[in-house]
């Protein structure tokens, strides 16, 4: 179970967008830009590494009231250089560092989210976005629960390591908000 490869292996934390983590929703990648500090960074993840997602304030819709935390779980499949395949807001090579996840396990409503690709869900609108967003950020485990547990995370940086300390306190926090995970085919 994830939870026992996570107290076993550690993990790190990836942040962004809700918008972002959408798109992983259906892509099951993450994207970093070729800048040095990513790539020294994005060089070291290796296949079974874990990532907890870390949700921030949205960056291209208006929608102040969706929370920001942690909305899940992932584990590293493979690593590849191309493009965005789902990329709307931005250039689709704006990001070719990508993480592919062969598992990912999300804490909200994920069985409400349309599995169209971001695009097509963009073209939509924005009260289509927010709708999907409010069932992928749902149950997510938010900041005032991590100051009570003595474990926040920082919310700055694209990919930093978490503490073992607060680790341990976080997977308490994670442990209860686990259902099935979603399997790459």
């Amino acid at each position: 179970m994830i939870i026992e490869e996570m107290q076993k292996k550690g993990f790190k934390k990836l942040t962004g967008p809700p918008e972002d983590w959408l798109k992983t929703f259906t892509s099951m990648e993450w994207g970093f830009r070729e800048k040095e500090r990513l790539k020294r960074e994005w060089d070291k993840i290796q296949p079974g590494d874990i990532f907890i997602f870390h949700s921030m304030k949205p960056e291209y819709i208006s929608a102040d009231f969706l929370p920001t935390g942690i909305i899940g779980v992932g584990v590293v499949g493979e690593k590849r250089i191309g493009i965005d395949e789902e990329a709307y807001f931005e250039d689709k090579n704006l990001r070719p560092l990508r993480i592919v996840f062969k598992e990912i396990w999300w804490f909200g409503e994920y069985e409400k989210i349309s599995t169209e690709k971001f695009p097509i869900k963009a073209k939509k609108g924005t009260d289509f976005l927010i709708r999907e967003l409010y069932y992928l950020l749902k149950n997510c485990v938010t900041f005032q629960e991590m100051r009570e547990h003595d474990c926040v995370i920082s919310t700055q940086g694209a990919i930093q390591n978490v503490s073992i300390e607060k680790q341990l306190r976080l997977i308490e926090l994670i442990k209860p908000r686990l259902r099935e995970p979603i399997i790459r085919k």
